[in-house]
């Protein structure tokens, strides 16, 4: 880990410019002033040319903002029978934590709370789909940070050019915690994704080294919400891929405007 975050630090320093392979922008960032949580836990940021701030490395807290605790559900019957926040080290492995940070259900996201029923219709006032979201804001940010929202990851994946892309500029570009090929991966956003896993609803691990996946805020469904995965062999990132609300996925955030 102490060859990560030296690496990052350097590729912070001294910023990045690089010229967005599908258009005239050239893609940026610089230090941000970065954000700790309710542990402690300190999260380097970097400020994109498109005026994005992210936080470079996984979420790692514990603890809900107001310092009540988030359960650390850790065997499968206890993570696929919980209906409330739950987090877990990859394996329940805490060697892990520190480069990959911890894996949370969607309810650790979003706390305690109701669904709200949206109704999505066509041009003839037709309806053709129901989403769910969620009444109360984030639980787990700290004050001025959010969980990127599906439009947050859309700007972002835009600025480096198209999803067909983006993954591997958002990608760490090391064999160290990456899978080869680690296919496209330059990490020119800063973004510096690490392939941290998932944890299933039914409480078994997959895809560390290979796979690295982060929850978007918005449920989609009732019981799925929106997530971006990176793939150690592709150096796209798709958009709209949905996962199980009570399944595991890394957390990052960006700042509030």
């Amino acid at each position: 880990m102490r060859f990560l975050i030296i690496s990052s630090f350097i590729l912070v320093v001294f910023s990045s410019c690089k010229k967005n392979s599908s258009s005239d922008v050239e893609i940026t960032f610089s230090p941000g002033s970065g954000v700790s949580d309710v542990n402690g836990n300190f999260y380097p940021s970097i400020i994109l040319g498109n005026g994005q701030e992210w936080t470079t490395v996984n979420l790692r807290t514990s603890n809900y903002s107001n310092g009540d605790p988030i359960t650390n559900a850790m065997s499968e019957v206890s993570w696929s029978n919980t209906n409330s926040g739950a987090w877990c080290h990859y394996d329940n492995d805490a060697s892990n934590d520190e480069t990959y940070g911890k894996l949370y259900n969607f309810h650790a996201i979003i706390g305690d709370t109701i669904a709200l029923e949206k109704l999505i219709s066509d041009n003839d006032g037709n309806i053709i789909d129901t989403l769910y979201y969620d009444s109360f804001t984030c639980k787990i940010c700290p004050q001025g940070w959010k969980i990127p929202y599906e439009d947050d990851w859309i700007d972002l994946i835009n600025y480096l050019g198209n999803s067909n892309v983006a993954g591997g500029k958002m990608k760490e570009n090391s064999l160290l915690y990456w899978k080869s090929p680690n296919l496209g991966a330059t990490n020119e956003s800063g973004f510096s994704g690490l392939p941290g896993g998932i944890r299933k609803a039914n409480g078994s691990f997959e895809y560390i080294t290979e796979m690295g996946r982060w929850w978007s805020f918005e449920g989609a469904y009732q019981d799925y919400g929106h997530s971006r995965p990176l793939h150690y062999d592709q150096e796209a990132t798709m958009n709209h891929y949905v996962f199980d609300k009570s399944g595991g996925l890394s957390v990052r955030f960006i700042k509030s405007n």
